[in-house]
């Protein structure tokens, strides 16, 4: 407020704006006070419309304040008085990933790509065309090219680490504590994801859980296929043939479509623990808007007592609610009735599926990244029990 002030009263006085109020306004734009900086940059225009450069720093910050139709009206402004400007070819190309024209934007981006040089704000936005249309291999490489430039970028940096998370090796431990009355059961399990070809991955799984003396292991493997830019399909078989807590067998598969902020998946899966067996189909959508991201899943499942020959069908939902308030830092909250989690059902929790659970939990993005998880459910059982979970995740990727 003080900075629009103090320009405003500049301007009333007559008074050319110096090169302060530029650096002023570049300043504020790299502490990302955008609004401020915007400002700023609107009154060096006002008094000079053919400062190319403050036209363009306009349209960067709109484009960060998810002012899209803005941002390109003005990149385009500029590209039809300049249209050699590559500083303009590369916003412009930006607003068309934002408003989901991915491919438009490489045509224009492969254009620049030859004038640009090394450039890390073009090799950025390449990344993140690329990784729109699917390609996350070519995403990745030029996030590569960009991070060779300039490794301190906030923006090179966040759009590196989400597709070495997405598209790179990598291992993963999570182990869990959880207590009800009399009983503590105590659980860990490792998993390592390999990328073998561009489109297909591979998983190995391990799980180890022990309860009042005794011990159960899960072992397994799968594969994730992205059939399409925007579908992947996933395959998973494990098994244990001596388990009696948990599943002897457990085989899955899912479908999920990406469609810009928003996901769409079905699934199916059958579980055969010792005299039970549990089938579910399931739907679920997430919505992801930036900083906050809706999860929700809808699932009925019948299981059948091989003592008895009968069978039930029980209806479970859950909702997940995240907010990443920091650039490494996100937070969590969830509520589920029924089964929460297929991955940890147990045999002893099937006549339990009407219970309520609630979770909070926080994730960390490390700069090496290492993402670690922490996560604590409470949960309240059909049968008057309670209990209580601690869970703490670790990933490992390698680009």
């Amino acid at each position: 407020m003080l900075v629009s002030v103090a320009t405003a009263l500049i301007l009333a006085a007559g008074t050319q704006l110096g090169p302060e109020v530029r650096a002023r306004a570049e300043q504020l734009a790299r502490e990302g006070r955008a609004v401020e900086a915007i400002e700023l940059f609107e009154q060096v225009v006002e008094q000079n419309p053919a400062d190319t450069e403050a036209r363009l720093w306009i349209g960067r910050l709109d484009l960060r304040l998810g002012r899209t139709e803005h941002a390109e009206a003005i990149f385009r402004s500029v590209l039809h008085d300049h249209p050699a400007d590559v500083d303009a070819k590369i916003g412009f190309a930006g607003a068309l990933i934002r408003r989901g024209a991915p491919d438009e934007a490489l045509t224009i981006l492969d254009g620049a790509e030859r004038d640009a040089g090394q450039n890390a704000d073009l090799f950025a936005t390449m990344g993140r065309a690329y990784r729109r249309v699917g390609d996350d291999r070519r995403a990745l490489e030029y996030f590569k090219r960009a991070m060779r430039i300039a490794p301190d970028d906030p923006d090179v940096v966040s759009g590196f680490e989400a597709v070495a998370f997405a598209y790179g090796h990598s291992i993963a431990f999570a182990g869990f504590t959880e207590h009800i009355p009399g009983a503590t059961t105590s659980s860990g399990a490792l998993t390592g994801s390999i990328r073998v070809m561009p489109r297909l991955r591979v998983d190995g799984f391990a799980r180890l859980e022990r309860r009042s003396g005794s011990s159960d292991t899960l072992l397994g493997a799968g594969v994730i296929w992205r059939v399409g830019r925007s579908t992947n399909l996933a395959f998973h078989a494990l098994g244990g043939p001596d388990n009696t807590i948990l599943a002897t067998s457990d085989i899955y598969g899912d479908l999920i479509n990406y469609a810009g902020q928003y996901e769409l998946g079905v699934g199916v899966r059958r579980l055969t623990f010792e005299g039970v067996d549990v089938a579910a189909v399931s739907s679920t959508f997430a919505w992801d808007a930036g900083r906050w991201r809706l999860d929700s899943r809808y699932t009925y499942s019948r299981s059948r007592f091989d003592n008895t020959n009968e069978a039930t069908g029980d209806h479970s939902v859950l909702l997940r609610e995240t907010w990443r308030g920091w650039r490494r830092a996100s937070l969590n909250a969830a509520y589920a009735h029924g089964i929460e989690s297929f991955e940890d059902l147990t045999a002893d929790r099937i006549a339990l599926l009407g219970s309520t659970t609630v979770a909070v939990g926080a994730r960390f993005n490390l700069p090496s990244l290492t993402m670690i998880t922490t996560t604590w459910e409470h949960q309240w059982r059909s049968n008057a029990t309670a209990l209580d979970r601690f869970t703490v995740g670790i990933v490992q990727s390698f680009p």
